[in-house]
């Protein structure tokens, strides 16, 4: 299985931000991509990638 790097570099991003809507300020992309991306991710791979909460997110 190959990995896109694009998705690698929003998921580094999501998970030292702590919240999708920082990442995507961090890389000039809109929240609903950054949460796209991510989710693509998480079906590439199998799994939950963070627990999503009101407070933002925690890696799994």
């Amino acid at each position: 299985m190959a990995l896109d790097w694009d998705k690698l570099r929003v998921f580094h991003a999501a998970a030292e931000a702590g919240s999708f809507t920082h990442a995507a300020e961090t890389l000039h992309l809109s929240q609903s991509a950054i949460s796209r991306q991510v989710s693509a991710l998480e079906h590439d791979v199998g799994v939950a990638l963070f627990h999503r909460h009101a407070r933002g997110l925690v890696l799994t």
